[in-house]
């Protein structure tokens, strides 16, 4: 196992991803194990949660075949998303905040209990969501060379760079209802769709291996965490000036402008 000093390491990527520099350090994570960068991801949340930011849920990525295609990965990874990163649909945010900017549009959910364990079942699952409902995940889209994709995604939480909620007019409370369809517009163009329920990335299915996988590292999912559960679609580049539209029905809609 290589020996890497974790903190000092996770003190410069954050510096860089504040920076809107992020992957200045890839160079650095040859040689990591999945298990140490993880723990880069961990540490990076702790400095975040030491100056008052909060973790208010995970994320779950790579779990399609066209996003796994997309960054070179053959398998899922998890991420931590943070209160500070959390924004209402119709929000307007700075493309001038992103590095390389691109999004996808995926469902999440929020849990209205707690749910732990490597083995929870499908209805402990259903059981424990309180709702279901279509988000905007927005990304540094910055991959190098230098390092392998999936070790820059776990340390970096998967390039997350922030999400835009449902619009609390458009979500209807329906325990136990997935989308029929789900739909990603940029500046009225639709750019990717998945048209049949069964395409779609199951909720549930996410949620079993996110539990199962926190478990390994003592980490439980817990009652009001909110949980991206993957893209069945790729990442979209945006542009500056553009308003991203994605639609879940019946579930929701989320909707967000990016200015120059």
């Amino acid at each position: 196992m290589m020996v890497v000093d974790l903190p000092e390491l996770a003190r410069r990527m954050l510096a860089a991803y504040e920076a809107r520099t992020p992957g200045l350090f890839v160079g650095e994570l040859l040689g990591l194990t999945t298990t140490q960068a993880y723990a880069l991801q961990t540490e990076i949340a702790r400095l975040r949660e030491q100056r008052g930011e909060r973790v208010i849920g995970y994320k779950v990525g790579c779990t399609s075949r066209a996003i796994q295609t997309q960054l070179g990965v053959r398998e899922p990874i998890f991420g931590r998303i943070f209160d500070t990163d959390c924004f209402r649909s119709g929000a307007r945010l700075s493309y001038a905040r992103f590095a390389n900017l691109a999004v996808e549009g995926e469902l999440a959910v929020r849990l209205g209990q707690d749910l732990t364990g490597s083995t929870v079942s499908e209805n402990a699952c259903w059981e424990a969501i309180e709702a279901v409902f279509p988000v905007i995940e927005l990304h540094h889209y910055v991959l190098h060379a230098a390092s392998s994709p999936d070790l820059q995604l776990i340390a970096s939480s998967g390039m997350h760079a922030g999400l835009v909620l449902a619009d609390p007019a458009t979500v209807r409370s329906e325990p136990g209802k997935c989308a029929d369809r789900l739909s990603i517009r940029i500046n009225e163009v639709i750019v990717g769709s998945v048209e049949d329920a069964a395409s779609l990335t199951s909720p549930i299915e996410s949620l079993r291996w996110l539990a199962a996988r926190l478990a390994q590292f003592g980490l439980p999912l817990c009652k009001g965490q909110v949980i991206l559960t993957g893209s069945p679609m790729k990442l979209y580049p945006v542009a500056p000036g553009s308003r991203i539209v994605v639609e879940a029905p019946p579930l929701g809609a989320s909707w967000v402008e990016i200015d120059p």
